[in-house]
């Protein structure tokens, strides 16, 4: 009888357990694929994103640099302000008219 029951044991239940164990052991093997894409996803997207900062950053200094040759061309080519004329500074202001009333004078019979 145990002969019976070890060849039972051997293809009915190792069996089972054996195709238990590979169908969970093809689906971690499906996972770690996806895994690895996503880290290799991952690893592509922080180089682009490092590269995308070094391109700003270079860009950021590009325009600082183009902003001060910029301002040294403008305090050059300054023209230095007009002095305030001393014609507005002698004519004296006007003064406002005054209407003068007129007043007649009547004159009394005696």
């Amino acid at each position: 009888m145990s002969a019976v029951l070890e060849t039972y044991f051997q293809h009915v239940v190792v069996d089972k357990l054996n195709k238990t164990l590979s169908k969970q052991f093809e689906d971690m093997k499906e996972d770690l694929h996806v895994l690895k894409k996503l880290q290799s996803d991952y690893t592509n997207l922080r180089i682009e994103l490092e590269t995308l900062k070094k391109r700003v950053s270079d860009s950021g200094n590009e325009i600082k640099e183009l902003l001060s040759k910029n301002e040294v061309k403008a305090e050059t080519t300054k023209k230095p302000a007009p002095a305030k004329s001393t014609v507005a500074a002698k004519t004296p202001a006007k003064k406002t008219a005054v209407k003068k009333l007129t007043v007649k004078k009547r004159t009394t019979k005696k």
